[in-house]
């Protein structure tokens, strides 16, 4: 295993990290999901895995940034037709250089011993290639572009596409404030109540070299740093789960007692679902709805492993479902746009036909949801306004937005364009830049007579 003069184990992990990042990009999954899959039947030390862990999620935020370098880089040639694992080694290499400070002949020289694994001639391109990234003036190229478009500019400094500047521009004045929130990742954990108590997993964690801060719900906490990844630590996934804020901030919208009957319209991974079935003591009904077989056998396993008993698991299309219930959950499938500073690859993935058939699948679960309950939370993970409160402008005839009083959040977008929501402050959103927490989107909603 060849290695720098500082003892880390870099060519290794550069590989790894290159047919992760081909992973990602070919099969369209997230890094977590991808480096899950690749780990799985792997024995490789934390400390190997997190650098993996944390050249593929680095690279991935700045992608188009490192892609911007590497077409000054390749000239004539289009960064699409190479290979894909060449192209993430390239960019890899790039990272390397710009924001690891290693020095360039000795990024290029690790890039290059991997890709002779490959060929000869991919080593020599990837030689090539690297040797000419290190002299483009980044500083120059930037300021050029900086005269002609602002927001190609904005996009490329703060490392998001363009389409999403733009969406950042309309939704709040500090978009800038918002971006470079998106590139920090703040993780939080809950304590699993049907377990342990929120003192006693404050105080596992603390034993194990977490240090906590707490929240204004009681059973989440803040983690401000640790010593080793949360993920191996004893009582994981078990006495705790790592859940952003936000997301926990949805089941007490909703606010389910023990006794009552809840459907959860698009429940996998299970996060909040099992926050629920805590904050009901197991009394009373959870069902949970998903459309994927293996999404829901994924979350049936995790559920037994928290403790969860009053789970009633089912693979429907939760569009067409069909139950009573005293309340109605739907924290709906969305562009995942709140979501980039804990999966940066979303952002490269943005479809205009996709966003839009998100839109329709969106309003036919919202108007689902109104045959299931009366009482609905409808929550997502975006920022945007369409997918939020256009969304209950569009069913304003079905649906009558009921007060929501959290303890943590800002009010809705009252104006957007030419639309008016004239609920904006029944509605709660968080974000990033001013709540560290992901960017979310919750309401309450009461079927109309």
């Amino acid at each position: 295993m060849s290695t720098r003069t500082d003892g880390s184990d870099v060519i290794p992990t550069q590989k790894i990290a290159a047919e992760v990042l081909k992973i990602v990009e070919e099969n369209s999954i997230s890094a977590k999901s991808a480096l899950r899959e690749y780990f799985k039947d792997m024995d490789l030390d934390y400390r190997i895995r997190g650098s993996v862990h944390a050249y593929v999620f680095e690279v991935l935020k700045r992608r188009n940034f490192l892609d911007f370098i590497l077409e000054r880089a390749l000239g004539f040639r289009n960064l699409k037709s190479v290979n894909p694992f060449l192209r993430n080694l390239l960019r890899i290499g790039v990272y390397e250089m710009h924001f690891k400070s290693i020095p360039p002949p000795l990024a290029t020289d690790s890039a290059v011993r991997i890709a002779r694994e490959v060929s000869p001639k991919a080593a020599g391109f990837v030689n090539a290639v690297l040797r000419n990234a290190e002299k483009v003036d980044v500083g120059r190229e930037l300021e050029e572009i900086r005269k002609v478009s602002r927001r190609k500019y904005i996009s490329l400094r703060y490392f998001h596409p363009e389409w999403y500047v733009k969406i950042a521009e309309k939704v709040t004045s500090r978009y800038e404030e918002l971006l470079i929130a998106n590139l920090s990742q703040t993780l939080y954990v809950r304590a699993n109540t049907l377990l342990r108590s929120p003192e006693s997993v404050f105080n596992l964690l603390q034993r194990q070299g977490v240090v906590l801060e707490e929240t204004p719900l009681p059973e989440v906490f803040r983690v401000v740093s640790y010593e080793k990844p949360l993920t191996i630590l004893d009582g994981y996934d078990r006495y705790f789960v790592i859940q952003d804020l936000a997301s926990c901030l949805v089941s007490a919208a909703l606010n389910p007692e023990p006794g009552d009957t809840v459907v959860d319209l698009a429940s996998a991974p299970g996060s909040k679902t099992s926050h629920m079935a805590a904050m009901m003591e197991n009394r009373g009904k959870i069902v949970a709805v998903d459309n994927s077989k293996e999404r829901v056998e994924r979350m049936m396993v995790r559920l037994r492993r928290l403790g969860v008993r009053n789970v009633e698991l089912r693979i429907h299309d939760g569009a067409k479902f069909r139950y009573e219930a005293d309340k109605v959950l739907l924290d709906a499938p969305c562009s995942s746009t709140g979501s980039v500073r804990n999966y940066p690859s979303v952002k490269w993935r943005y479809s205009p036909r996709k966003f839009q058939g998100l839109l329709r699948l969106q309003r036919r679960m919202l108007a689902n949801s109104s045959r299931i309950a009366d009482d609905v939370v409808y929550s997502t993970c975006s920022i945007t306004f369409e997918e939020n409160e256009g969304n209950l402008i569009k069913l304003k005839e079905i649906f009558d937005v009921e007060r929501l009083d959290l303890p943590v959040g800002s009010p809705g977008i009252r104006k957007y364009g030419q639309k008016l929501f004239d609920r904006a402050e029944r509605v709660v959103r968080l974000y990033p830049h001013i709540h560290d927490t992901a960017g979310f989107f919750i309401s309450r909603l009461s079927v109309r007579p």
